[in-house]
């Protein structure tokens, strides 16, 4: 017999990693899409490089804000039904978006756009949490993650591409596509569990999952650190257009496969998940991701022709999910009775990160230049690979 909020070994998986890894998909191409974009629409909706980035800000902000309301919706009406209302609202935002006439306007639709895909990955990963046992379900995150993270190449290398030869217009039609097909298919071939508990959704209820998730002493460490991590790597991806731009005379294409080398950093790590864990350790694959994100910053300091940053950022990507990927399954296990709020705080306080990082950067890049503000992100997240599995040593791991 399970013990509660534990998933029972025999639950099949079925379709589910394959059907929400799609879902992720579509959420993170429409996450990305901006950043090859920034330089374009600077030019385009007479606005700075930095006002553009803004627009980066305002949807990872509004994903991390909307996260403490959407974990207990998930919890209640249902994970499965909760992601596919999510992407419903995401299509409908991102067709709006491609028809925008100014800078405001498309501000507002991105925003909006952030808290409906931050219904999406959060509640995917509780699902996956809730079918399967601790033992796999760092490999069964992984797997999600190999498809999600084609979304996030695809994201910033077709939105660069599409671009250059169609318009920015096309790049967020696509996205509503893809965001209204992964609702469908929800719909169609995942089936709720019949036998999960919901509780329903109030006040008291939601304050009480998270009043339940803040009891394990471990949730403090595991946020701050994540929000850390947030910012510490997703500040520099919004400029990486303009320095390229700067150093070589590249647009929109060349940024895009730079920065979409990312999730090929992260699709190698989805492959080779089950080994490293297994093999490395989840405490060593922290300290080594936080190494192989530092050295990219690094890399990335020195002028060289714009294909070496495919490289660079395929490097970056990589040590950044072998950080990410071990924390994201101890979120799983922090509160197992209450695990779509949870996940949705891990992903409230990493989407924060994400947001308040390119404003970090900007001024650091302002006041330090270009070298000055990759070495000091560099050298925090290099500190923070060392210093997170001291503070909070993975669950049943060696160190």
């Amino acid at each position: 017999m399970s013990e509660p909020g534990q998933p029972k070994p025999e639950e099949p998986l079925g379709a589910l990693i394959p059907v929400l890894g799609l879902c992720g998909f579509a959420s993170t191409l429409t996450m990305r899409l901006i950043d090859p974009l920034v330089p374009t629409l600077a030019l385009e909706l007479g606005q700075s490089v930095h006002q553009i980035a803004f627009l980066v800000t305002a949807f990872a902000g509004c994903y991390a804000l909307g996260q403490p309301f959407l974990g207990p919706v998930a919890d209640s009406v249902g994970k499965l039904r909760s992601i596919a209302t999510c992407l419903a609202a995401l299509c409908v935002l991102s067709a709006l978006a491609a028809f925008a006439t100014n800078y405001w306007m498309l501000l507002v639709l991105r925003a909006a756009g952030g808290i409906a895909a931050g219904g999406v990955i959060p509640a995917a990963m509780a699902a996956i949490g809730d079918r399967a046992p601790m033992a796999e379900r760092q490999i069964m995150l992984g797997r999600f993650l190999v498809i999600m993270i084609i979304g996030q190449m695809a994201g910033a290398s077709f939105s660069g591409v599409v671009a250059d030869h169609i318009g920015w217009r096309a790049v967020l039609g696509t996205a509503a596509l893809l965001a209204g097909g992964g609702a469908l298919l929800v719909r169609l071939v995942l089936k709720p569990r019949p036998i999960a508990e919901r509780p329903p959704l109030s006040l008291a209820g939601a304050t009480g999952r998270y009043r339940t998730v803040f009891a394990n002493p471990r949730s403090k460490i595991l946020y701050a650190i994540v929000l850390l991590e947030g910012a510490l790597i997703f500040g520099l991806p919004p400029f990486v257009a303009a320095i390229l731009h700067e150093r070589s005379g590249v647009g929109s294409s060349e940024a895009g496969l730079a920065i979409g080398a990312m999730g090929l950093g992260g699709l190698v790590y989805g492959l080779s998940t089950r080994v490293l864990v297994q093999r490395v350790g989840p405490a060593q694959m922290m300290r080594l991701g936080g190494l192989a994100v530092a050295l990219g910053d690094f890399a990335f300091m020195v002028v060289a022709p714009w294909w070496s940053a495919i490289g660079i950022f395929l490097l970056i990507g990589f040590g950044f999910f072998l950080i990410h990927g071990t924390l994201q399954a101890q979120a799983t296990e922090l509160a197992p009775t209450a695990r779509g709020s949870a996940v949705a705080l891990f992903a409230c306080f990493f989407f924060m990160g994400h947001a308040t990082g390119p404003l970090a950067m900007g001024a650091l890049l302002q006041g330090l230049g270009t070298h000055g503000a990759l070495a000091v992100v560099g050298i925090g997240i290099g500190l923070l690979g060392l210093l997170a599995p001291k503070l909070l040593p993975p669950l049943g791991s060696r160190s």
